[in-house]
């Protein structure tokens, strides 16, 4: 399977998932979708540690482009994408280049309009 085809299941997957309480926790269920998505469905096998460079195969956001903020948001930045997950648990993922919102998951505690 693709990177491409990868990347959409990884979004599946994780629309699928039960939503997070907080931004730890929504960070940790992007960490494991992509694991499980590469594990079950990449060619190549994991590195561990990750390489530097780019292999053809998605790891989880690195702890060193991992930014935490005193309002509890945590960011990720990975080479295509950026990842917010909000304190209420929400994830959104916006790819950086073309600059638009590719995936909005509710939190547990985000409130309904």
């Amino acid at each position: 399977m693709d990177l491409q085809q990868r990347l959409k299941e990884f979004f599946r997957r994780l629309e699928a998932a039960p939503p997070a309480s907080n931004a730890e926790e929504a960070l940790a269920l992007v960490s494991r979708m992509i694991e499980e998505v590469e594990d079950d469905l990449c060619p190549l096998p994991r590195q561990d540690p990750p390489p530097r460079f780019f292999t053809g195969r998605m790891y989880a956001p690195q702890e060193d482009s991992v930014k935490r903020f005193p309002n509890g948001i945590v960011r990720a930045t990975t080479r295509r994408h950026r990842i917010v997950c909000g304190s209420n648990g929400s994830i959104s993922v916006f790819h950086i280049r073309l600059r638009t919102l590719e995936l909005h998951k509710e939190g547990k505690n985000e409130r309904a309009p």
